[in-house]
């Protein structure tokens, strides 16, 4: 079979639009035509090739353009693809993945989740390629659109591809203008910002997530309250993985990681803890609905957990612990294992709510909490 041309390039997006439909992720027709009608290939010319090792750990194995066999369709595939790598700040021979295309499911689902429609003004917060901008422009139109980046070579290249399709959103937020705002990376609050520049109402979805840990994170659904001033609205399950929000564009952000320690420094943390016993064992944070509870009610506290332990770290690593099934090793500053077993009596008091019943209250600030629902009666 004759490999694929740029020329097929229509058909390759209608079959794309197709799968995407079949993966129960498009249900909205015009959404479906936009998928279809959008050259994907236009916004991404070059993807990185990536492969997952035996520790679960990804890795760049090469740079695909459009003299490689399968880029074409690759691109037109459900597939979320890497576009630009940074190093990690303070690490300059190091480079991670900052932008990518996201998978077109997601895109869909993220759209459709929002019930974005005619008539809506929509903020894009992560232009990446450009490629989700030019979705939304042709749904509703690119005067109804604004998407920005922290990266302005993003930017720079994303306005080109744009104007090539004859698209012209902003760049530029207003206060008070849109009904929807949707987030394509991760933040571990909503910015006091996307609440002025949604209207009072506007309902904002965005993937709330660790920076200590990626792995633990949900879609956070929020509307605007009526004086503008803070949102109130729902988590649910993550139906897709987002990079973090940079800080810098000029450098990818790792997280928030521990520092590392000399054999000696380890010794002398190891001299220093104390022991005490525990009902709340570590493999409680194996537990992913309290694990994500315990992120919101104790940011601050780093942790890992498998097979029945748990290592803990405070701000600075001053404070640290290692606990097992009945016993806490602690040292530092403060027991970090306290706030693990308040947060616990406080989820297991609630009768062990998912994260799908949970209240989550955003002040003007951007700061979220959570509220369990109370208990229902046996």
């Amino acid at each position: 079979m004759n490999q694929p041309t740029i020329d097929d390039w229509p058909s390759l997006a209608d079959a794309m639009a197709s799968e995407v439909r079949r993966a129960a992720c498009l249900r909205n027709d015009a959404l479906f035509q936009a998928f279809a009608a959008i050259p994907r290939h236009l916004f991404v010319p070059t993807y990185y090739r990536t492969e997952t090792n035996a520790d679960g750990w990804d890795s760049v194995t090469g740079i695909v353009d459009e003299s490689h066999p399968d880029w074409l369709t690759t691109v037109y595939s459900n597939t979320a693809l890497v576009t630009q790598l940074k190093p990690i700040e303070g690490q300059p021979s190091s480079e991670t993945y900052t932008s990518s295309s996201s998978m077109p499911t997601v895109m869909a689902d993220m759209i459709e989740e929002l019930g974005i429609r005619p008539g809506m003004k929509v903020l894009e917060i992560g232009t990446g390629t450009g490629y989700n901008a030019a979705i939304l422009c042709h749904l509703l139109g690119d005067d109804a659109v604004t998407t920005l980046d922290i990266d302005e070579e993003l930017v720079d290249l994303a306005r080109e591809r744009l104007a090539s399709l004859d698209y012209h959103p902003s760049f530029e937020p207003q206060d008070g203008t849109y009904d929807r705002i949707l987030a394509t990376h991760s933040v571990d609050d909503i910015p006091a910002e996307w609440l002025r520049w949604g209207k009072p109402g506007a309902v904002i979805l965005t993937d709330l997530r660790s920076p200590a840990n990626s792995s633990m994170g949900a879609w956070a659904k929020v509307a605007i309250g009526r004086d503008g001033s803070g949102a109130v609205g729902a988590l649910m399950p993550a139906r897709g993985y987002f990079m973090g929000a940079r800080r810098t564009p000029e450098f990818a952000h790792a997280g928030d990681t521990t520092p590392e320690f000399t054999d000696d420094e380890h010794r002398t943390r190891a001299n220093a803890m104390e022991t005490r016993p525990t009902k709340v064992p570590a493999s409680v944070l194996e537990t992913g609905d309290f694990g994500l509870y315990l992120w919101r009610q104790a940011p601050e506290i780093r942790w890992f957990a498998s097979s029945g332990t748990a290592s803990l770290n405070g701000p600075r690593a001053e404070s640290w612990a290692y606990v097992t099934e009945d016993s806490v090793h602690y040292g530092g500053l403060e027991d970090l294992w306290s706030p693990v077993e308040r947060a616990y009596s406080a989820w297991e008091g609630a009768g062990r709510p998912g994260i799908s019943t949970w209240l989550i209250r955003v002040d003007k600030s951007g700061k979220a909490t959570i509220d369990l629902p109370p208990r229902r009666g046996r």
